[in-house]
């Protein structure tokens, strides 16, 4: 689904260090699996709104680690709208 590579130039990381390569392959693990749990395991992998969907889910999980941010109304609702499209897509197919 998603590559480090195209994760870290999402998240402005230009260096490496294995920690933090380590953590990103694991929130890519994670997002993947959050998006089989909502759209279902038959989305397609290659969608863009699921590429961007992922990407979001690893760039909130990463930037707000430690639960005190909020997510902003406008994202929670693409989000939601990003699931429910692939969702019905998914069905469909």
């Amino acid at each position: 689904m998603l590559e480090l590579q195209e994760v870290k130039d999402y998240l402005g990381i230009d260096y490496d260090d294995d920690m933090v390569n380590r953590r990103l392959n694991n929130l890519i693990k994670v997002a993947e699996s959050f998006l089989k749990g909502a759209i279902g395991k038959s989305f397609d992998r290659e969608d863009a709104r699921a590429k961007e969907l992922a990407l979001v889910v690893i760039s909130d999980l990463y930037d707000n680690h430690d639960l005190h941010d909020k997510v902003s109304y406008n994202i929670r609702r693409l989000v939601n709208d990003f699931v429910l499209q692939l969702q019905m897509e998914a069905r469909r197919n």
